[in-house]
């Protein structure tokens, strides 16, 4: 199989595929020089080019997929991605005359780039199929996630919630406490709660401006909610609303639902 674009995600595959299919021969490609080398010298990869293989992943960054899609259009394989959003994405593999099975990746890490990569990053994952293509969901499953299978719009807007929400969530928490003047000490003082709410701010800059110019409606809708529930929490504060507690209360019942459904399914 090939594999083009060896960051964090791309790099992972590799890593698992080497330990769980190590008969597999994996073609990898990265405009990188310096990850290419770094791929080739630590036998994730093999000399050759990705684009002879009989499944091919794109792992490249959302702004450079539709470049590299066009250079498919005699691929005769399969072909999957592993990017964040999947109905700009698919668009341009229709454009290019390519039959691309979406895939996404439910995981990942603060850290970008080769050197984050781990072998275990998709253990216990979703990972999202736009189709059942079998030789898909072998590859997903041979990596230790579970394919799902969402349509290019659910997948959107359910992602723009539980995702790219939480890392717009946390990046306006940043800012705002940035611009206080008391944000030295705070500095000084922030514990585990600073940490884990602020954590997905850590991550790729790039990554998430590629996902909100390529999934920019249920984006902006997922704002319009944070936005509406922000502003009702603020009013309860300020009036001294005793309502207050019942909304506490509510969100923790739907965190802990949720919590104990995974820890159900061991994840």
């Amino acid at each position: 199989m090939g594999i083009i674009g060896l960051g964090l995600m791309g790099g992972s595959l590799a890593l698992a595929l080497r330990q769980r299919l190590p008969g597999l021969t994996v073609l990898g490609e990265d405009t990188d020089t310096a990850t290419q080398r770094a791929a080739l010298e630590g036998g994730l990869i093999v000399e050759g080019d990705p684009r002879q293989a009989d499944l091919l992943v794109l792992a490249c960054p959302i702004s450079s997929m539709r470049g590299v899609m066009a250079t498919l259009a005699s691929f005769e394989g399969v072909v999957t991605d592993v990017a964040s959003t999947k109905v700009q994405v698919l668009a341009w593999a229709e454009e290019a005359g390519l039959d691309l099975v979406g895939g996404h990746p439910l995981c990942g890490r603060e850290q970008f780039g080769l050197s984050a990569a781990q072998a275990d990053l998709y253990d216990g994952a979703a990972w999202v199929l736009s189709r059942d293509e079998p030789v898909v969901a072998d590859l997903v499953r041979s990596v230790g996630a579970q394919p799902i299978i969402l349509t290019a719009e659910r997948h959107d807007r359910v992602v723009a919630g539980i995702s790219h929400g939480a890392f717009l969530l946390a990046t306006a928490y940043v800012l705002a406490l940035a611009e206080s003047p008391d944000w030295e000490d705070m500095r000084r003082v922030a514990g585990p709660g600073f940490r884990d709410v602020s954590r997905l701010a850590a991550g790729d800059p790039r990554l998430y401006a590629d996902i909100a110019a390529s999934n920019q409606g249920p984006v902006a809708e997922t704002l319009r909610a944070l936005e509406q529930n922000l502003a009702a929490l603020r009013h309860r504060v300020e009036a001294g609303d005793e309502g207050l507690l019942n909304g506490f209360a509510e969100a923790k019942r739907v965190r802990d639902s949720w919590a104990a459904e995974h820890a159900e399914r061991g994840l």
